[in-house]
């Protein structure tokens, strides 16, 4: 379909053109001159046709008047530009606020209304931004259809629900998935939508290094840390992705006080102390210090430097006034609160 004007060609586009149709504003002023009145004063969704009209650039055998897109009703003038015209274009136009879109935008906005899911949603919006629409854009199909919380977020979050999705359908049946999205669509807010799927990304951690004893057992999956948070008061919750990819493992001394133990990997050692606290992150009394290093040196694990300090300490070692800290002081430094 090519484009018949109404007048000669006018290169000047006065700023209240470029204000409301940036991205056509030259064409515009060649299509209308200046002052521009026709296009101005139009309804906004005959401006967004028009402006649809040139980010489309629909072939056709027969020029079009663009008058006609100011004249005609609605519906039929939709069906100049788009015919087929996806069902619901109509409406939409008149929710896509007064300044034109891009063109990138308008193509993505004719897309979703071909597709049912993103065409309901579109359909029960009040009022349809290109945000929103990047937004549906970025969203896979199954996440789409059942609504909820997408519709609360931007783009870059709605891309970062698509590469978490996609990540999941890896590990998940398609039923499982299912599941999950639904429970997100449920989600408040979000941040509670976004916690979901936190929570859903998480695998539970591998096989913890040692069986444990019945003095000293691991936490051995997302859950029993996430508890012994909750019952120790403390910021173990944040360990939990650390024990997802073998950063760390967890593991809970029982006998009273009781005390929480993380054992980090060591390219010597192999998996050593790294730390242990009491409730609410207070420094373990000397006590129950001897006895959780006896556990832990009796069921073959490195208490005492880790490789990297000895490292550090080889590295200084040959100033004069090089001291080395007695490696007891080293230890108790793992059982002293912060």
């Amino acid at each position: 379909m090519s484009i018949l004007p109404l007048a000669g060609p006018s290169a000047t586009a006065s700023p209240l053109l470029r204000l409301i149709a940036p991205d056509y504003a030259d064409t515009l002023a060649t299509l209308w001159p200046a002052p521009h009145t026709p296009f101005l004063t139009a309804p906004a969704a005959r401006r967004h046709l028009v402006c649809l009209m040139l980010a489309v650039e629909p072939a056709g055998p027969a020029p079009l008047e663009v008058s006609r897109l100011l004249e005609e009703p609605l519906r039929k003038a939709v069906h100049l530009v788009l015919d087929p015209a996806p069902d619901g274009l109509r409406r939409a136009l008149e929710h896509l606020g007064e300044i034109a879109w891009s063109p990138a935008d308008y193509r993505v906005l004719l897309a979703l209304l071909t597709e049912p899911a993103a065409a309901k949603r579109l359909r029960h919006a009040a009022a349809i931004t290109p945000d929103e629409v990047r937004t549906l854009d970025a969203l896979p199909p199954a996440v789409r259809i059942h609504g909820g919380g997408p519709m609360r977020m931007g783009p870059a979050q709605a891309v970062l629900l698509a590469e978490a999705h996609a990540a999941l359908s890896r590990r998940l049946s398609p039923a499982v998935l299912t599941e999950r999205i639904a429970a997100w669509a449920r989600a408040p807010d979000t941040k509670a939508l976004f916690a979901l799927v936190a929570e859903d990304f998480r695998l539970d951690p591998p096989a913890p290094p040692h069986p444990g004893t019945e003095r000293l057992r691991p936490l051995a999956d997302a859950a029993a840390i996430r508890d012994a948070a909750r019952r120790y008061r403390n910021c173990l919750e944040n360990y939990i992705d650390d024990a997802l990819d073998r950063r760390s493992a967890i593991y809970e001394w029982l006998p009273e006080p009781g005390a929480v133990i993380e054992l980090t990997p060591d390219g010597i050692f192999g998996w050593r102390l790294d730390q242990a606290r009491l409730r609410s992150n207070k420094a373990v009394d000397e006590a129950t210090r001897e006895a959780i290093v006896g556990e832990l040196r009796g069921m073959g694990l490195h208490v005492g430097r880790s490789a990297w300090q000895i490292r550090n300490a080889l590295d200084r070692a040959a100033a004069p006034d090089f001291k080395l800290e007695p490696v007891d002081a080293a230890i108790a430094e793992y059982f002293t609160g912060f």
